[in-house]
């Protein structure tokens, strides 16, 4: 039998951006404190932007080779939705599923699945659900992930309805 299969994998290109330009922005906010602090701007200006360039480029990529190990993906197979995040997977039969759904949008998106009440909580070496209103909830970043969250969305709604009909 041929088992369906979508991968939803971090991408290593937008991580690295979006790590550039979290560098860069954090590079200007630490200079400008400094500037407030002096009480005067730096003197070389192109020294400061070379400066930070070089920071935010060392520090995006010294980023990705620390925190390529915990990094997120989803698996979306017929008999079941495979969720990875910080190294920890759990892997959930549909039926197991009351609701999944992305919130947030762009590169801070979260996937968030409900489980049915009664189900049986993963063991403490897996991804362990979060209580949140009386359910357990399992959330991964999925922001950066490709292919992108539409794409995501539409696989969750072609499984999801099967699990909303008792059976």
């Amino acid at each position: 039998m041929d088992e369906n299969k979508t991968v939803f994998r971090t991408s290593a290109r937008l991580t690295f951006v979006f790590m550039l330009l979290m560098g860069l922005l954090a590079w200007v906010v630490v200079q400008a404190v400094l500037a407030l602090i002096a009480g005067r701007s730096p003197a070389d200006l192109t020294s400061v932007a070379a400066s930070g360039v070089l920071y935010a480029v060392l520090f995006s990529a010294l980023s990705l080779v620390l925190h390529r190990r915990n990094w997120s993906s989803v698996e979306v197979t017929d008999p079941a939705l495979g969720l990875v995040e910080k190294g920890r997977m759990a892997v959930l039969p549909w039926q197991a599923i009351q609701s999944a759904r992305v919130r947030r949008p762009g590169p801070f998106a979260v996937l968030q699945v409900t489980l049915r009440p009664g189900t049986v909580a993963p063991s403490a070496t897996t991804l362990r659900p979060r209580i949140r209103a009386g359910q357990p909830v399992c959330t991964v970043n999925v922001g950066l992930l490709r292919p992108a969250t539409g794409v995501l969305r539409t696989e969750l709604a072609r499984h999801l309805p099967q699990v909303a009909c008792p059976s």
